[in-house]
């Protein structure tokens, strides 16, 4: 079934991301509390809670960038584009997600080889395998992946109907 003109485009499994993001995001200001309170308060700090702040934000950082993808809400520049006629705009816009998705698919097989490589090193303090720390990027760039050929696909729907590409971003310059 298509989606009438006035309906937003569909997103599979929608939010996920925006969900473990932001439940990280309350255990790193969690352990950023801990933090300042052994360092300032009890005048000795904790060894374990800045290498964990550091990869904590290293997974939100990457949830936050899959988000993006799916509701179009990383930056983009399309003065010149906007001048176009839809048939150059959508060749366009295939044109760069073709490019977005060699990067991730680049991105998702050198972070499952870092991944790989790193199963038997462990954080200097936390003990636990760094592979962890590059398992999001494999995982993560496989879902911009996803959302980048789905998007190309609503961009093909759309142009069908006679609707603008991509109109629907949160975030356009």
């Amino acid at each position: 079934m298509t989606p009438s003109v006035d309906e937003p485009p569909t997103r599979p499994a929608a939010g996920w991301e925006e969900s473990i993001a932001a439940v990280l995001l309350a255990v790193l200001l969690a352990v950023m509390l801990v933090q300042v309170f052994t360092r300032y308060v009890l005048n000795d700090p904790t060894a374990w809670t800045e290498e964990a702040c550091r990869y904590l934000y290293v997974y939100i950082v990457f949830l936050g960038a899959s988000a993006a993808i799916a509701d179009r809400s990383h930056v983009s520049v399309n003065v010149l584009t906007q001048m176009m006629p839809p048939p150059v705009r959508l060749v366009l816009a295939l044109g760069v997600d073709v490019v977005v998705v060699g990067f991730l698919a680049l991105l998702a097989w050198y972070g499952w080889r870092a991944t790989l490589r790193n199963v038997d090193i462990p954080l200097a303090v936390l003990q636990i395998p760094y592979a962890w720390v590059y398992a999001i990027v494999p995982l993560t760039s496989v879902t911009m992946m996803a959302r980048t050929l789905w998007r190309m696909r609503d961009d093909v729907r759309r142009h069908r109907e006679h609707r603008a590409v991509g109109e629907e971003g949160r975030a356009v310059i």
